[in-house]
């Protein structure tokens, strides 16, 4: 290979993630710790956390915005992070650090080699976020996923729901992007030890969207149960 083409697949390998925001850590911050579905993304995984205790990981965990909200209202709890971009882990350990968070680390890794740090059989409950859609061996994450996860632990996948026309249509045609096939996730999931037991759809505005009023948000509500209606789908998965 040509040095220019070394060039080449170095870029496209550093790009692969955020797209346009992967040298951009405190934008692509900005973008995601703001906003309608922002906050009812900390309220949802706020529950999560009421109902499975024990130590968390976040696989893909971005510049650590959900995590370290969710270390700063949890300080009984121990969170890490898992996320490929180097740059990324820094921007949030750093943040972490002058946010006096001390029940957090973030690592450099991915979901389908989880770092050292983090020991097998050690998690309790594993969320991700928008993160599985970009991998492309599913069957070596779910296979990490399952040797880092304690018995009976759980996990928590959230994703675009593909069933949305636009979701759907955003998704495929936006560099770095792809859909998200659920009941393909679930199957390899399941060969690995994972048991689907719950499902849950989610949001109706996007995520660009700063502020709904009273009634839109009660609205969205009702409708996001609705398959072609709703953003994002969150899958609950038990480690048998």
């Amino acid at each position: 290979m040509e040095p220019s083409d070394h060039s080449a697949a170095r870029a496209a390998q550093d790009h692969r993630f955020n797209a346009g925001y992967d040298e951009q850590p405190e934008l692509y911050d900005d973008l995601r710790a703001g906003g309608h579905m922002t906050r009812r993304r900390i309220g949802y995984f706020d529950r999560v956390l009421a109902e499975v205790p024990g130590r968390v990981l976040e696989l893909g965990s971005g510049t650590g915005t959900l995590l370290r909200t969710l270390a700063a209202s949890h300080p009984d709890r121990t969170f890490t992070g898992v996320e490929p971009l180097p740059n990324y882990v820094d921007f949030a350990n750093e943040r972490s650090a002058a946010q006096g968070l001390d029940n957090v680390r973030f690592e450099v890794g991915t979901g389908e080699e989880v770092p050292a740090a983090v020991a097998t059989g050690s998690v309790d409950l594993i969320l991700s976020v928008d993160a599985l859609h970009h991998v492309t061996d599913l069957d070596a994450v779910v296979a990490e996923a399952a040797r880092v996860a304690a018995p009976g632990a759980r996990w928590r996948a959230m994703e675009p729901n593909q069933q949305h026309p636009y979701v759907w249509l955003w998704h495929t045609l936006t560099p770095g992007e792809r859909v998200f096939p659920a009941g393909d996730f679930v199957r390899r999931a399941r060969a690995a030890g994972w048991e689907l037991v719950g499902r849950d759809r989610l949001y109706l505005y996007p995520s660009s969207v700063k502020q709904v009023p009273a009634w839109a948000a009660r609205a969205e509500l009702a409708l996001e149960r609705l398959p072609f209606v709703s953003g994002g789908v969150a899958l609950d998965l038990v480690k048998r």
